[in-house]
């Protein structure tokens, strides 16, 4: 499948954030790379856009990273309130056990007990995540 240039672009930002939190976190990359069992090359091209991370990885990576993954996913209004994980994730889910564990965090954070609180819009015209 041919990239497209929003793929391109989530990618680079996925990379960006990813990289913005380890630097915050202090960790290098080699670090990182060794606590989601990849390579520094591997992280590195994650971090530059050029290789995109199973979601299996991804969700490694962030908690290692002691991050929400909405903190380093590229900001992006979900299109509905229903998310079909499998018909997202494809083939990067390997089994039925990390389906329920991608569906459990995707419900945590829409529960707010994740840590953040989001407010409903009160026609002020702002949202408040924090």
């Amino acid at each position: 499948m041919a990239d497209t240039p929003q793929r391109v672009a989530f990618y680079e930002t996925l990379g960006k954030n990813i990289r913005k939190w380890r630097d915050q976190r202090g960790l290098s990359q080699e670090d990182l790379a060794n606590l989601v069992g990849l390579t520094r090359t591997s992280l590195t091209n994650i971090e530059n856009g050029r290789q995109h991370p199973p979601l299996y990885t991804f969700c490694e990576i962030a908690d290692q990273l002691k991050v929400s993954i909405l903190e380093l996913l590229p900001n992006q209004e979900p299109a509905s309130d229903t998310l079909d994980v499998r018909k997202i994730a494809g083939d990067q889910v390997r089994d039925k056990n990390e389906l329920q564990f991608i569906e459990s965090a995707i419900r945590t954070y829409r529960s707010g007990s994740h840590g953040h609180q989001k407010k409903k819009n009160s026609g002020s015209g702002r949202n408040s995540s924090r």
